[in-house]
């Protein structure tokens, strides 16, 4: 009888400690979907959002276009430069330009003096004045030929002289007009001493190597004119991406004296040689420059947009990278996910921020095309229709996120 009532006793001591054990064990799994529900989880007080400048959003369609990124330089075509010389040697009597100052086109940059001037216009003033007699001369004779009063050599011989004499003032005619005399005040007897030196096309005098009084040959160059405002960009572009480029491709360029600002463009030219060294084709892009403080030489980077597709994207701020994952932080509603002694409550807090805390939930996503600020992102699962997301300080979430975990 005592055995029994000793081994009654033991399996209501053993009944007694599993009952004893049981609220531990639901405590100790209701403990775990807490922690399970936080993980992934940072909170931030007002402060914080308002120190930081927090901004909330939504994931936006938008039309990005894929691109290739290149450098190159900038450059002119050669109908935007122009080396100015003389036509004929002569003294420098004048300068009317000095270097960086903008011209147009036709107006004068120097003049130029020298015997040989005075002579030409007086040659093709003699040769016209003979010309005019040799016509008369010769239609006479024709006349007295036709009539056949007069010999066939006498009429050729006056047909001859004539010619010639027209040749030779028309050859004149045309060096003089060439110098930028004018015919028409010559022939009122006005002979001009001088001859103008004039610019080709509109620019900037890039230099001048003269000096009044220095005796210029004809191959020398005196000045140099660029035009800034026409200059373009020649990129560099890899084997690998020469069958995404075409003409009409937009290009954005960035350019080391212009900090801060992206200058739009569009190519007209694609090269069809290779660079043999780089193994690349040059093409050429106009660029804006309506400033004109853009000029031949300078370094550009550039992307051409090849392709555009319409995605769902986020600003590049909205996006923290985590070893080779990239995440996301979708603000949350902090009562479901904070419900343990040390965390306020739902009610307490709120999370519209007034007064108290904000959750948000770092979410994985993969990201895509990057154009302009913004980037593709894919989600790995689907967000509810109006979920908010922090668009910036998704760096400052995520170490605000690591120092949570430290603590634990």
């Amino acid at each position: 009888m005592k055995t029994k009532i000793t081994h009654l006793t033991a399996v209501l001591a053993i009944a007694g400690l599993f009952i004893a054990c049981n609220p531990a064990k639901e405590n100790n799994e209701e403990q775990h979907s807490e922690e399970a529900s936080q993980e992934n989880v940072v909170s931030l007080t007002k402060q914080q959002m308002k120190a930081i400048g927090l901004k909330l959003g939504e994931i936006e369609k938008y039309n990005l276009s894929t691109t290739v990124k290149s450098n190159g330089r900038t450059a002119l075509l050669p109908q935007h430069k122009a080396s100015v010389s003389a036509l004929m040697g002569g003294a420098v009597k004048n300068i009317f330009v000095i270097e960086g100052e903008f011209v147009k086109k036709g107006q004068i940059l120097a003049t130029l003096e020298h015997p040989d001037i005075v002579d030409m216009q007086q040659q093709y003033l003699e040769n016209v004045n003979s010309l005019e007699f040799l016509k008369q001369d010769y239609q006479r004779k024709k006349k007295l030929y036709e009539e056949k009063v007069g010999s066939g050599k006498d009429y050729q011989k006056a047909l001859s002289e004539y010619n010639t004499a027209r040749s030779i003032a028309n050859g004149l005619k045309a060096k003089l007009h060439m110098l930028g005399i004018s015919i028409q005040s010559l022939e009122q007897g006005n002979i001009s001493p001088t001859i103008n030196i004039t610019s080709p096309i509109e620019g900037y005098i890039r230099f001048a190597d003269v000096n009044i009084g220095s005796f210029v040959e004809s191959n020398n160059v005196m000045f140099e004119i660029v035009d800034n405002r026409s200059v373009h960009a020649d990129i560099l572009v890899y084997e690998k991406d020469i069958y995404k480029i075409k003409n009409g491709q937009e290009i954005y360029c960035t350019i080391s004296n212009i900090p801060g600002k992206e200058l739009k463009g569009t190519i007209f030219s694609v090269g069809k040689a290779y660079e043999d060294k780089a193994r690349a084709i040059t093409v050429h892009a106009y660029i804006e420059n309506t400033e004109g403080n853009i000029i031949p030489g300078m370094y550009v980077n550039a992307r051409i947009m090849v392709d555009s597709i319409t995605t769902d994207v986020l600003p590049e701020e909205a996006i923290a990278t985590e070893g080779d994952k990239h995440f996301i932080f979708v603000k949350t509603e902090g009562g479901q996910l904070h419900t343990g002694k040390n965390e306020p409550s739902q009610e307490e807090n709120g999370n519209d921020g007034q007064g108290g805390k904000w959750y948000f939930k770092k979410t994985e996503v993969i990201p895509g095309i990057r154009d302009n600020g913004l980037v593709e992102i894919k989600l790995l699962a689907p967000l509810p229709e109006d979920a908010e997301i922090a668009v910036n300080a998704a760096y400052y979430l995520l170490a605000e996120m690591g120092k949570g975990e430290t603590e634990e």
